[in-house]
């Protein structure tokens, strides 16, 4: 009897051990699954982190090269306008030169995303022909009539109508409270300068007022648009720039501003030709950067960065004009600009 429960003892024994590895191999597997869902969410994480790097440096290029594009234009565009006496004509040029780049980079492969034009989306782009239209030929006009700061503070001046714009139309949120100081402090830098301008001249101002309403409606109307169309850059870009020639040409005209000419009074040269030229290569420049920059930044904070590249166009027209303000109004200046800085993009209600 003793001995038949040793061999059953034995027998207990001998299957406990064999099932030690069977009782381990859950625990084991447990452990590699936990391990294999921690490097999981590590490299997700890894992931979002690498695609947030990605979006920002997109966005930091997208801002550099609307910048540069938006400081030369302003100093090229005075260029131009007193080499060939006709904004019109100049805007004409760069509204033609933009619908053959985007055609001509198509036709070569280097870009092959250009929608051709269709009754629904000419519709839906009239607006902002007409708006972005208005905006170029009432700073083009501002240009021929005052100096450089005096349009660079009526453009500092459009963010905080924008602003409320923004909240009223688009569904952003209202400034923080360091944004409204911000935006409050340009309009104190641009009344400063407004006092301290020995040019000043009521005449003067009527396109540079104009502009300043052009200009809020058209960054507000656009961006809507942006966000409820789906089109691609160099299709916004081409659409954009054959929709604006006919209500140029009509204004033109309209203005006689095509009559220089007929008149015998103007010879082409080489430095209006080259004026002319560079404007249409910046404007190409310039429609790509700031529908590529729309698309990813607010209404309000697309318009600080307007504002805040035109401290280059102050220093450009130092060297290019001696028509500019005293001192005073150049640091008034530099103040509205420099307040743009401390602004912060909201987001969505």
């Amino acid at each position: 009897m003793e001995q038949s429960l040793k061999v059953i003892e034995r027998s207990k024994t001998s299957e406990e051990a064999n099932l030690e590895p069977l009782l381990d191999r859950p625990n084991k597997d447990s452990s590699s699954s936990s391990s294999g869902g921690a490097e999981m969410s590590a490299d997700k994480a890894a992931a979002a982190g690498g695609a947030v790097v990605n979006k920002n440096f997109e966005m930091q290029m997208a801002i550099a090269a609307y910048c540069f594009c938006s400081a030369t234009l302003l100093v090229i565009n005075k260029v131009a306008v007193t080499s060939v006496p006709s904004s019109s004509f100049v805007l004409i040029a760069q509204f033609a030169a933009s619908v053959v780049a985007v055609q001509g980079f198509n036709a070569f492969g280097f870009i092959s995303d250009v929608e051709g034009l269709n009754i629904p989306k000419i519709r839906l782009f009239c607006g902002i022909s007409l708006l972005f239209c208005a905006c170029l030929w009432t700073n083009v006009k501002a240009l021929e009539f005052c100096n450089v700061e005096t349009v660079i503070v009526f453009r500092s001046m459009s963010p905080i109508a924008v602003a409320i714009a923004d909240w009223a139309f688009l569904g952003q949120a209202l400034p923080s409270g360091r944004s409204w100081l911000a935006l409050l402090t340009i309009v104190l830098g641009a009344v400063l300068y407004v006092v301290t301008d020995e040019g000043f001249d009521v005449d003067n101002y009527m396109w540079v007022f104009l502009y300043f309403f052009s200009i809020v409606a058209e960054m507000v109307y656009v961006k809507y648009v942006v966000e409820s169309v789906e089109m691609t850059t160099w299709s916004r870009v081409y659409y954009n720039n054959v929709l604006s020639i006919p209500p140029t040409l009509a204004l033109g005209f309209f203005f006689g501003e095509f009559d220089f000419l007929s008149s015998g009074n103007f010879v082409w040269t080489i430095p209006s030709v080259g004026a002319l030229l560079m404007s249409c290569v910046v404007g190409v420049g310039i429609s790509y950067a700031g529908f590529n920059l729309r698309k990813q930044v607010t209404a309000t904070y697309f318009t600080m960065i307007g504002v805040m590249c035109k401290i280059a166009s102050v220093l450009l027209n130092i060297f290019i004009w001696d028509k500019h303000a005293n001192a005073t109004g150049i640091a008034a200046l530099v103040i509205c600009i420099l307040a743009g800085t401390f602004y912060q993009q909201t987001k969505k209600r």
